[in-house]
């Protein structure tokens, strides 16, 4: 009877959790690099340095630096503590405002300076550009979502559409980035200052009247 070699069980599962572990080591890198000096002055061999991995290991997992900076803003947009606006949506109508001012204040405070960094970056990065759209279309949907919810519960000054399309213009990072910033408003105020920009812009006297008693 022939003896064969037992082969060695392929760990796949270690495998996957050594590649989770350097792609956060790169996205971290890569998060300080973009920051603190910008995108255009962020190269891949800067941040493979700074992550300790080897320049082909990066791209292995990142086609290029537009995809990098999506990666990282995707990451910071996620690993925070905000509330999703799937869940703001369904929250009482008179709750959704408060909630959403103070998930975005959160949420901001993470990621705002990334996001304003790709919108920046895709003035002169072509293939960040389509990412970014993507990154638009995705949020427009959500805040539609929320905007049909109060809609339907009879609270809004015009209707559902126009209501999304100033959620999406007022609940930015460059309106988080100016007021905190550039006015000088204290963070933890920040959260009050939307809720009632917010009101003022989309309820009508109902919905005010909701907000003011919930």
């Amino acid at each position: 009877m022939s003896e064969h070699p037992v082969k060695r069980k392929y760990d796949a599962t270690a495998r996957r959790a050594n590649a989770a572990a350097t792609r956060e080591r790169i996205c971290t890198a890569a998060e300080e690099l973009f920051v603190r000096d910008g995108y255009a002055r962020t190269s891949i061999r800067a941040v493979a340095k700074a992550a300790g991995v080897a320049e082909a290991t990066i791209y292995l997992a990142f086609p290029n630096k537009a995809a990098l900076l999506d990666a990282v803003i995707v990451r910071a947009t996620r690993d925070n503590p905000s509330e999703g606006l799937d869940a703001i949506a369904a929250a009482r109508p008179e709750e959704i405002l408060p909630r959403l001012a103070s998930s975005n204040a959160v949420l901001m405070a993470r990621a705002g300076r990334l996001i304003a960094l790709g919108e920046s970056a895709s003035l002169m990065d072509a293939e960040l550009r389509p990412l970014r759209e993507r990154a638009h279309r995705n949020l427009r949907a959500a805040f539609r979502v929320v905007a049909d919810r109060l809609d339907d519960a009879g609270l809004l000054r015009a209707g559902a559409r126009e209501s999304a399309d100033s959620l999406y213009a007022i609940a930015c990072e460059s309106t988080y980035l100016r007021m905190t910033e550039g006015a000088m408003l204290p963070s933890g105020d920040y959260a009050r200052w939307l809720t009632d920009t917010l009101a003022a812009v989309l309820l009508n006297e109902r919905g005010q009247g909701q907000l003011a008693s919930g």
